[in-house]
């Protein structure tokens, strides 16, 4: 190595690790200023749920698929109050207060149920893990157990978009030819 080279070395060692540690914490604090929003938009999905429309041409229908158990999409208001006039007064949520998005969503209908006099529980479900995964086991078994207990209570049932987490509860009630076929063709996000 000649003076030259060994000079350029010395140099590049000691100059690299300060810019290679300049380059780290910009882009450090890049990703925080470019998560600090969606945070923030994730947190208070509720409050923008309404105007994402294309969502709401994704959800299901809501349907009585036995005399006391009607399923069907994350409630608004409108829906909620509509349910309330057809004799519902347990809400039963497959929502996953973990998410943060989905947690918005629950503290939103927990003020609107409160508002109608509705019971609610939760028993969350994972829309990509078989209804044999551990966390969705246990939510349909505590479902089937509700239900057993409270046969004369009218009970709504819902997940975000009505399809698969509800698809899965609707199979474990009558078995796999009452499922949805969205249910039944391939696990998606709801």
């Amino acid at each position: 190595m000649n003076r030259e080279e060994a000079v350029t070395h010395r140099l590049l060692v000691a100059v690299l690790p300060r810019n290679l540690t300049g380059i780290v914490i910009r882009s450090l604090l890049l990703l925080v200023i470019l998560a600090a929003p969606v945070y923030v938009f994730l947190s208070n999905f509720a409050t923008f749920e309404p105007y994402l429309y294309p969502l709401h041409m994704m959800q299901g229908e809501v349907r009585a698929v036995g005399p006391e158990v009607i399923v069907g999409p994350y409630p608004d208001y409108g829906l909620l109050s509509d349910l309330h006039g057809r004799g519902v007064r347990t809400i039963i949520s497959l929502l996953d207060r973990h998410l943060i998005y989905e947690n918005s969503l629950i503290r939103r209908e927990d003020l609107y149920a409160g508002q109608l006099g509705i019971r609610e529980l939760n028993f969350p479900m994972d829309s990509s893990e078989p209804p044999s995964s551990p966390l969705n086991a246990m939510a349909l078994h505590n479902i089937r157990s509700y239900l057993a207990h409270h046969p004369r209570t009218v009970v709504y049932i819902h997940c975000y978009l009505g399809k698969h987490r509800v698809g899965d509860v609707v199979q474990m009630l009558h078995g796999p030819q009452a499922g949805s076929a969205v249910a039944r063709a391939g696990r998606g996000r709801d």
